[in-house]
């Protein structure tokens, strides 16, 4: 078993693996009902758990790529409405379990500084995910950056699991090897030969960089625009359907899908055009028709003002309750 509580390498980072006290204390109790959070396992091991909730707060990745701050709120937002939930024979949550929360009480002072943090936190996370996914486990990563999407990456390739990722994104995350941000974990697992391919669908023309698109381009990864499913709206779904037949019975698929892509979602890189909240439903229901999920990864929701944790709490709920609810 985990210990309860564990620490980074530089102790800028805490896992806590027994977080029942916060379920507990966010769920709301009624009569008569069955609410999620009075029921999740407490065993992330037990044979019946198929997927493994795991929550990363913090916002070092973001703002190490010049972004703003709140994707640390991103997973309590979540989990106060997904404990909420009702029990009922739409949703049963026996198959999910919680393994904990990674957690940055520390602050930084310059970018060169965050960047180092992030290089800890890629340790710390991949620590954490590889027995659950040596034990075949699902894991189903909420808040954070997009950072974490390497060491997740990093986690399966330690496991000797080959893997092709596929990100609903409005940017790659493709940007140059300048140290660990938000804005590189692609580049960066690609650099060091840890994905089987790498689809990005969504991208916006204005914000992905020329050197971006180069690397996009020199590494034969496969990416659509935005701007092109607005004015042929079926071919988001053509380009899914075309990068998750092309992967192999041999590979698992990392499921990414970045909230800064979705129109008026709070975010890091919060944007009034992107996809609507049922596009994101439909990616995600794609993936689960397509071959083995390794993994599903929801960051960059971002909790800054008034409200915001209303709407990031109940989108990334849904998308949870759309993957446990799911049957083919």
């Amino acid at each position: 078993m985990l210990l309860q509580m564990k620490t980074s390498q530089h102790n800028h980072f805490t896992f806590r693996s027994d977080i029942s006290d916060k379920v507990a204390r966010l769920t709301q109790s009624r009569i008569g009902e069955n609410r999620v959070g009075d029921c999740l396992p407490l065993n992330w091991k037990d044979s019946s758990v198929q997927y493994v909730l795991l929550g990363i707060s913090e916002s070092i990745g973001p703002q190490a790529n010049y972004g703003r701050p709140g994707c640390e709120k991103a997973f309590d937002a979540f989990l106060n409405v997904f404990s909420n939930m009702q029990l009922t024979s739409n949703l049963l949550p026996l198959s999910i379990a919680i393994a904990g929360e990674i957690s940055c009480e520390s602050s930084f002072t310059t970018i060169e500084e965050a960047r180092n943090w992030v290089v800890e936190l890629d340790e710390f996370v991949t620590e954490i995910l590889k027995p659950i996914i040596e034990l075949g486990k699902i894991p189903i990563i909420i808040g954070g950056g997009h950072n974490n999407a390497f060491p997740i990456i990093q986690a399966f390739a330690q496991n000797n699991k080959s893997l092709a990722v596929i990100n609903m994104d409005a940017h790659a995350d493709c940007r140059g090897l300048e140290g660990r941000h938000s804005g590189n974990p692609f580049s960066y697992a690609m650099d060091q030969k840890l994905l089987a391919s790498y689809g990005v669908f969504g991208l916006h023309k204005a914000f992905n960089n020329q050197q971006t698109i180069h690397f996009l381009l020199k590494n034969n990864v496969q990416f659509g625009y935005f701007d092109e499913y607005v004015f042929n709206p079926n071919q988001f779904l053509l380009d899914l359907i075309k990068y998750l037949s092309a992967v192999t019975h041999e590979k698992f698929v990392g499921v990414e899908l970045d909230l800064d892509c979705l129109a008026n979602v709070p975010s890091s890189a919060m944007s009034p055009i992107g996809f609507t909240i049922n596009d994101a439903r439909h990616y995600i229901r794609e993936c689960l028709l397509s071959k083995q999920v390794g993994y599903f990864h929801f960051p960059e929701g971002s909790v800054i003002q008034v409200g915001d944790d209303r709407i990031v709490g109940r989108v990334l709920a849904q998308f949870v309750f759309d993957i446990l609810s799911f049957q083919k």
